[in-house]
Formats: structure tokens, sequence, C-alpha cells
């Protein structure tokens, strides 16, 4: 009788032992994807804001100069990623950059140079932002792709993230760098 109680409570104890090793890496995994979800609300404002600043800097050009700028039309009918839709403010706001050291004089307006400086400051703070999704998103991946958080992982569902620049580095494609 003995011998079937100390069975009993080793395996009792290796079930704690085993049920306390699936919490702990089931909240890894979860603080690492509330982390992520941080980064992306964080993104999400970083690039409304930005949209806002272009928009703004856009109508000082069209007032201040003969230009006659149209890079928001069609923009809210768009639906695009995170991702393609920083890109293309980034190509507006690089537009915006030549336009500026082109028409200088024109531009030199408290109200556009105030707008150059949120930008700027917004641009950090989004950069940051993508830096933060991107170390999350690794230490997610790579909680994934080991074990026993992998078994944990599949259990719940949670699969590997793609970088904030869409890259995959899971998959054989060598030539996935995008600018």
């Amino acid at each position: 009788m003995d011998t079937a109680i100390i069975i009993i409570l080793v395996l009792l104890a290796i079930g704690v032992l085993l049920a306390f090793l699936y919490v702990i890496t089931y909240n890894k995994l979860q603080k690492n994807l509330i982390r992520i979800k941080e980064a992306e609300a964080q993104i999400d404002d970083a690039l409304r804001r930005r949209y806002d600043i272009l928009v703004k800097m856009e109508n000082i050009i069209n007032e201040n100069t003969n230009l006659k700028q149209n890079n928001f039309e069609g923009f809210e009918s768009d639906k695009v990623s995170n991702y393609e839709f920083d890109r293309k403010l980034t190509k507006i706001a690089d537009t915006f950059s030549k336009i500026n050291s082109d028409y200088s004089d024109e531009l030199d307006t408290e109200v556009f140079r105030n707008a150059l400086v949120d930008l700027k400051i917004n641009e950090e703070k989004n950069e940051a932002a993508k830096t933060y999704y991107n170390r999350f998103t690794t230490k997610l991946n790579m909680l994934i792709k080991r074990f026993p958080s992998n078994l944990v992982a599949r259990i719940h569902g949670i699969d590997e993230r793609l970088y904030f620049d869409n890259k995959n580095m899971g998959d054989d494609d060598i030539l996935d760098f995008k600018l």
C-alpha cells in the first residue's frame, strides 16, 4: 500500500510540475502577443498622426506655391496594411521634403516649419514602435519554434508573426527585401 501512495504522490507531483510549466510557457507567449498588440496600436496612432500632418503640409504647399499637389486622392477608399500605408506616407513625405528644398522661400512659414518638426517627431516615434514590434515578434517566433512552448502555441493556435516590413524570415525567398 505504501508504494501505491508513493507512486500516486510522485505522479501528482509530476502533474503539478507539468501544469506549472504549461502556465509559465503560456504566459510568456501571451506577454509577447500583448506587447506586439501594444506596438501595433502605437504604429496605428503614429500613422494616423503622420497622415494628418502630411495633409496639412499638402494644403500649405498648395496655398503657397504654384504646385497643385493631390497625393491623398482616393486614400480613404484604399484598404491597405499598416506596412503599405507606412510606405505610401513615407513616399509622400519624401516628395514634400524635395518640394520644401525646391520652394524653401515660399514655404518658409511658421506653420510649415512646425509641421516639419511634428513630422520628424512622429517618424521617430513610429520607428521606435516598429523596432519594439519587431523585437517582440522575434521573441514570440523563437518561443513558437522551441520545445515545449511550441506545443503550447499549437494548442492555443498561436502562429508565427511576420515582421513589420512584411518579411517572412522562415520562407525560402531570399529576395524579399523591399524598399
